[in-house]
């Protein structure tokens, strides 16, 4: 299941996890969430954020670079491998006024709480996160009993609507995808 950080939903987008830190010198290594890996070079700071909803303040991104599907960060604050070990499993958050205007269009933020139905009238769950890690982009649907991975392609979108999302899944891609 996808971890959950309680965050001001109003001012930030969680646009990452730290997976582990990286080195000596106290960088981290960041799993995007809402872009590509590349999408990080556009941002000068960025906030951390505990499973219990403890946040830092805005810290500077010092200097950061892509590593596969995977952005390495050093942050100002962190200067230890100690340090970043402590920030393993983090929410990684950017303030909405520092993402790049077209990135809710492009990678999908804009799908994020919408109800997703197949074409026959079948409920889904809702929309989680959109997550950029491998060759297509995944929406992460939650539902009550459990968490659907789905592709995001385009020849699967049949409707969006203002509160849903209508899909049109090839035969069997809902059960082979459940998380």
């Amino acid at each position: 299941m996808a971890p959950q950080y309680p965050y001001p939903a109003d001012k930030f987008d969680l646009v990452g996890r730290v997976t582990r830190s990286h080195g000596l010198k106290g960088e981290i290594k960041v799993l995007p969430l809402q872009g590509p890996a590349e999408e990080f070079e556009t941002y000068g700071r960025v906030a951390l954020v505990a499973a219990d909803g403890r946040m830092t303040d805005l810290l500077d991104i010092v200097r950061g670079r892509t590593q596969g599907t995977q952005v390495i960060l050093k942050l100002d604050t962190i200067d230890s491998k100690s340090e970043a070990d402590l920030t393993a499993g983090m929410g990684v958050l950017c303030n909405r006024q520092d993402r790049p205007a077209q990135a809710d269009k492009v990678y999908g933020r804009e799908l994020v709480g919408l109800v997703v139905v197949t074409v026959d009238g079948r409920p889904v769950g809702t929309v989680e996160m959109v997550s950029h890690t491998g060759a297509h982009p995944l929406m992460i649907v939650m539902n009550e009993e459990e968490e659907i991975l789905i592709p995001l392609v385009e020849e699967m979108i049949v409707d969006r609507q203002e509160s849903k999302l209508v899909i049109d899944p090839p035969p069997g891609l809902l059960d082979i995808n459940r998380a």
